[in-house]
């Protein structure tokens, strides 16, 4: 039970949180005018840096002005000034004597992780964002008000700049800068995040939140929450014995100081750890559905990720999933206020966005669009200037308009812009594979299929569907049929025979995973902020990332290939 303490230190913390929706509410229905106040305010982070002074920008440009004077750049573009203000230069891009927080590691699709200044107010607007959040959510879910929160961080600090500044993830230093009266409700501390090993991390996490009242779990990204409940089933053993001892593995977490704080608050619970037993036994496996009464989930559930939502189901329950909006180490785009919806309002307090039509992404400077200008139906990709340094950054998420909340845009998140295969001009994108695959496991009552998609040259050219199970002729003709459905280019180059049919490459069990492990290590990314990539671009890519292949016949006749993780995989 809370404590009077807890109680009214949450009731200061919602009357805030109130203030900050009401706040939001009348924002979105003066977006032009809140909009114009957040382009003064990134503005006035960067005004009389080298950034500024070379495109003669004042808090007073307009975005009329701004568009005209700054051309649209990826990271690439400002990565100079960023590694000048990693160095210590902070006048590059900021104010003279600016303090910079920490740099937010963002992995994106290229090689060399990015690194985001964070300034106090770039933390003010995240923070802010995730108030909005949290209040509609909790409102739409009384039952978790005052119950503990199962809550996935990483470190804020896994490496320093040359003038000494933390570098990591920014929910890391959210964690850190929450308030102690708030903190008591998460089951994890935020030291968790310095366990090195993820699997390490997943199980620490479940053993603290095991022996208590969760209400609810929340992390980016899908695909950890289904990891946390396998590890914790996998490691049931330890970790029923864990709880009758009110220890925590010296196995799992060998670094006795860092036992010895984490395992602090825990104390032997001889009752709870037989009604894991019995709940064991009565499933055959340990589930979160079983030991916790969740009143919901939240996280990521649109583009891609929304092929984890049936597997998330089978750990956790048939409870609400509530995405968490489009929000990345760049700043937050939306914010959802339903469940089982993965499209939110555009937070337009966070950033100055325009937008680019979908038709001319592939554009270096195409013309852009305002929020107000945007049409219900159509797909963009995002632009942001923000009080990161940011400006008109081309962060290439492309988004689609559903509707209006007030005069805010209503959007949902499809998928990378640069995440596009063509080999016939047929453009296919994660989102168009993700949703293939996904009506295909429904008609067929198959479960979740782990896979990556992958174009290769032939005459004619085709799709390899690479996958850990092995599916019949006419499942992986139904896939085929179903990326028709999904994109009228995909179809017309099938029916004009530019496109030859989908292939499939059967890998061994835990090529996937050794793939996911490859690419976080070349990309610097931790496992929280990882997305699985469903679609290669290039072809031979999935040669060169899976592993060697060698050719078997297939029962229908059809070369089917076979991988071996033990060779060449990451």
């Amino acid at each position: 039970m809370p404590t009077l303490l807890e109680r009214i230190g949450c009731k200061l913390a919602l009357f805030h949180a109130q203030r900050v929706y009401r706040h939001f509410q009348k924002a979105v229905d003066d977006a032009p005018h809140e909009q114009t106040r957040a382009l003064r305010r990134a503005l006035q982070v960067i005004d009389g840096s080298d950034f500024a002074r070379r495109h003669r920008l004042t808090p007073d440009t307009t975005a009329a002005d701004l568009r005209r004077m700054v051309p649209l750049c990826g990271y690439e573009g400002l990565r100079p000034y960023i590694e000048r203000v990693w160095a210590g230069d902070v006048r590059a891009l900021f104010r003279a004597r600016s303090p910079i927080l920490m740099f937010a590691t963002s992995s994106g699709t290229t090689a060399k992780a990015k690194l985001i200044p964070v300034t106090k107010e770039f933390v003010r607007d995240y923070r802010r964002g995730w108030n909005v959040f949290g209040l509609k959510m909790l409102t739409d879910h009384t039952a978790a008000v005052l119950r503990p929160i199962l809550q996935v961080t990483s470190r804020y600090n896994s490496q320093c700049s040359p003038a000494g500044i933390p570098c990591g993830a920014i929910t890391g230093l959210l964690a850190k800068m929450q308030k102690g009266i708030v903190r008591r409700f998460y089951v994890g501390q935020p030291e968790v995040a310095n366990i090195p090993d993820a699997r390490a991390r997943y199980y620490t996490l479940m053993r603290l939140g095991i022996s208590r009242d969760v209400s609810f779990a929340i992390t980016a990204n899908p695909a950890t929450l289904i990891q946390m409940a396998r590890t914790a089933a996998q490691e049931s053993e330890e970790l029923i014995r864990d709880v009758a001892d009110g220890s925590l593995s010296r196995r799992v977490v060998p670094d006795a100081a860092l036992r010895e704080r984490l395992a602090s608050g825990l104390k032997p619970d001889r009752s709870r750890a037989a009604e894991l037993e019995r709940l064991r036994a009565a499933h055959g496996t340990l589930r979160p559905r079983d030991y916790w009464k969740l009143s919901f989930l939240a996280c990521w559930t649109g583009g891609s990720l929304g092929h984890y939502l049936d597997t998330l189901r089978s750990w956790y329950g048939d409870i609400p999933i509530r995405d968490i909006g489009l929000l990345a180490s760049e700043g937050r785009v939306t914010i959802p206020f339903e469940d089982a919806v993965p499209a939110g309002a555009l937070d337009v307090t966070a950033a100055f966005f325009e937008f680019i039509p979908i038709e001319c992404c592939h554009q270096d400077q195409p013309q852009t669009l305002l929020a107000s200008e945007l049409e219900t139906g159509q797909d963009y990709a995002v632009v942001l200037t923000n009080t990161a340094g940011l400006v008109r950054y081309r962060l290439d998420d492309v988004v689609r308009v559903h509707g209006w909340l007030g005069n805010a845009p209503v959007l949902e998140f499809l998928y990378r812009a640069g995440r596009v295969a063509s080999l016939a001009g047929e453009k296919l994108t994660e989102h168009h594979c993700a949703a293939a695959v996904r009506n295909v496991c429904q008609a067929f009552k198959l479960p979740e299929l782990d896979f990556v998609l992958a174009p290769c040259w032939g005459d004619p050219p085709y799709y390899r569907l690479n996958c850990e199970v092995e599916l019949s002729s006419a499942q992986v003709e139904a896939l085929d049929r179903e990326l028709c459905v999904q994109n009228e280019e995909y179809a017309s180059r099938r029916a004009s025979m530019r496109l030859g049919a989908v292939q499939l490459r059967l890998l061994a069990p835990g090529s996937l995973a050794a793939m996911d492990n490859k690419l976080m290590k070349a990309r610097g990314a931790v496992s929280e902020q990882y997305k699985r990539v469903y679609l290669f671009t290039k072809p031979g890519d999935d040669d060169h990332i899976l592993t060697a292949m060698r050719q078997v016949p297939c029962s229908n006749g059809a070369a089917l290939q076979i991988s071996n993780p033990a060779r060449g995989g990451g």
